[in-house]
């Protein structure tokens, strides 16, 4: 158990409504009131930060409480401490929390995986749930109530899957009037939780909830991985490639990702085969080392003497390239490289447009490359539109990735597949 002030610098993003029906449950409901919150879902989707940023909304203290079977009574309510020649009653999460609450107006106390405690603990709750107050038994029922004026919000936070974990009494979790269930984000969302919690270029963001979505999956059609790709092991992922040098990769890939959510040889040959397919690496590396000459090679006779690219380019895909940058060198004759970006760094529209309208099969063949990033589906959830018309790249799909991926485009072909 910890109480943690309101300065810790942590904001849920919500995926649809739950944070303002939340705090709009809690606004309404009459003070004087204890109000029960019981958020299940999935490990890693946020649910313990949902309830500190709703913590933090309200300006209020918090106290966590960690579900587990070694919990008893007097870790919730207070115990007795022997001291030098005398004893000291140290109080409990629930009365401080209640006196937080009467102070202050209102207080947050946070359970873990609340249906870890043992059900004969679970009483120690049941009439600060439902009557407002507790009676010590530690302390001669000592009574301590909630003040009329005053708010205490109860969250408990749980994975109903899980197996070996204590039920909930009936009468405890009747005595929680909701349970929005936290699950995992839609892969738009998810990708954008991921960028701003870790602050990930929003293209590794992209690669990386890709690929956990392809390994959940697997996880939970086939069962043949144990663990799910949690948001939070994502976010923890990317902030560790972020941070660390890119050298490091795929170390970070082996002990964050392969080694964490595989428990077998069979599984870890799995989740890597997924990576693999997925050019998990190659891709990441790319972004990460940018220009660095330890993902460049050679690769047709007359580049090798004067270009080199990465490593992870085929021929045929080097040869799109070479056409592209030959259109842009002509634009740039009659326009200038002046009018290719803008002060911030993205594109112009005037240049897509321009070769559109005289080097069309070459730009086709090129933004046909962005399929290696998935940057088609994204646009098919997102639309409902196929980025293809008769075997060719439309002019919408291009468009598309201008105007909501200009970033990742600049990074796609300075990068991935450089023509600057």
């Amino acid at each position: 158990m910890s109480s943690v002030k309101n300065n810790q610098k942590i904001t849920y993003i919500q995926q649809n409504n739950e944070f303002d029906y939340l705090e709009s449950l809690i606004k309404t409901f009459p003070q004087g009131e204890s109000i029960g919150i019981l958020l299940f879902g999935p490990p890693g989707t946020g649910k313990t930060l949902l309830s500190i940023t709703l913590a933090k909304h309200f300006e209020a203290p918090y106290y966590f409480i960690d579900g587990s079977p070694d919990l008893d009574r007097r870790d919730l309510e207070g115990n007795w401490e022997l001291k030098k020649g005398y004893t000291e009653f140290n109080y409990g999460p629930l009365t401080r929390a209640i006196k937080d609450a009467n102070d202050n107006g209102i207080s947050f106390i946070i359970i873990n995986e609340v249906n870890a405690i043992r059900e004969s603990e679970q009483i120690s709750l049941n009439s600060l749930l439902s009557e407002n107050h507790i009676n010590l038994i530690s302390k001669g029922f000592e009574r301590h109530e909630l003040k009329s004026e005053s708010k205490l919000i109860i969250i408990g936070t749980m994975n109903k899957g899980v197996v070996g974990i204590n039920k909930l009494q009936e009468s405890f979790g009747d005595r929680f009037i909701i349970a929005p269930e936290i699950t995992y984000p839609k892969k738009t969302k998810e990708i954008e939780i991921v960028s701003k919690i870790s602050g990930c270029e929003k293209i590794v963001a992209e690669i990386v909830v890709d690929a956990a979505h392809q390994i959940r999956k697997q996880a939970t059609e086939d069962y043949s991985i144990s663990h799910l790709f949690s948001t939070r092991l994502i976010v923890n992922f990317c902030l560790l490639i972020t941070k660390m040098p890119p050298n490091y990769l795929d170390e970070n890939i082996k002990n964050c990702i392969i080694h964490k959510l595989g428990d077998t040889v069979e599984e870890r040959k799995s989740i890597a085969m997924i990576l693999d397919g997925k050019m998990f690496k190659q891709k990441l590396g790319a972004i990460l080392t940018g220009d660095s000459p330890k993902l460049q090679k050679k690769s047709s006779k007359k580049i090798k003497e004067s270009k080199s690219y990465p490593e992870s380019l085929k021929d045929d895909e080097i040869s799109v390239i070479e056409r592209m940058k030959r259109a842009k060198n002509d634009y740039i004759k009659k326009y200038g490289y002046g009018q290719i970006f803008r002060k911030n760094g993205e594109f112009m529209w005037k240049f897509f447009e321009w070769m559109w309208n005289f080097k069309r099969e070459i730009l086709r063949n090129y933004i046909k490359l962005t399929e290696n990033l998935d940057f088609h589906r994204i646009y098919k959830s997102t639309t409902g539109k196929n980025h293809i018309y008769r075997g060719k790249i439309t002019l919408k799909y291009i468009h598309w990735i201008y105007k909501h991926k200009n970033y990742d485009l600049v990074i796609f072909m300075k990068r991935f597949y450089p023509v600057f």
